[in-house]
């Protein structure tokens, strides 16, 4: 029998500033900390580990590289974005009124099956949160090429809602 993977587990990430970064990411998620690691001889911050479940070892881990590091470079080989699901709709609507209290510029693509708001670190790499609905509610085998109805996530993002998703646009 063929192995195979359990799942996509967890992110490791650059970034200019650790510190910055970390407070960033934990003070926006609520993330826990599961370890942090120090310049060798320093009191300055080298990397950190967070987790959403204080029971799992990381979900993210914040590397630092340096204030002169190049940023992420749209429409180059790489990676696009990280997703963070969200138990329910309450929940994403608290994350985007988050979001919108912090003055983070986000955009807001309705996928038919799941509802995406996204926005950037402050480093620039691509972020998503999202609520999928249960694959019971999808009404379609193929929720990504088969066209659907849209307008199911009614929110504080209604106004904000674009027509294609944030990571198809230019």
């Amino acid at each position: 029998m063929p192995y195979k993977p359990v799942s996509l587990d967890h992110v490791n990430i650059f970034v200019r500033n650790a510190e910055r970064s970390y407070k960033w990411y934990t003070d926006l998620f609520g993330l826990h900390t599961q370890d942090t690691m120090m310049f060798p001889g320093t009191n300055r911050l080298r990397a950190a580990f967070l987790a959403c479940d204080p029971g799992h070892a990381h979900d993210i881990a914040l590397f630092e590289v340096g204030e002169d590091a190049l940023g992420p470079q749209k429409k180059q080989v790489g990676l696009n974005h990280i997703a963070w699901r969200m138990a329910n709709l309450e929940d994403l609507a608290e994350m985007y009124k988050r979001l919108k209290a912090k003055d983070v510029p986000v955009s807001v693509s309705d996928h038919t099956v799941s509802i995406g708001i996204y926005f950037s670190d402050p480093d620039g790499n691509g972020l998503e949160v999202y609520y999928e609905q249960p694959r019971g509610e999808w009404l379609r085998e193929r929720p990504f090429s088969e066209q659907g109805a849209k307008g199911r996530f009614p929110g504080p993002w209604d106004e904000a809602l674009q027509p294609t998703p944030a990571f198809l646009q230019a």
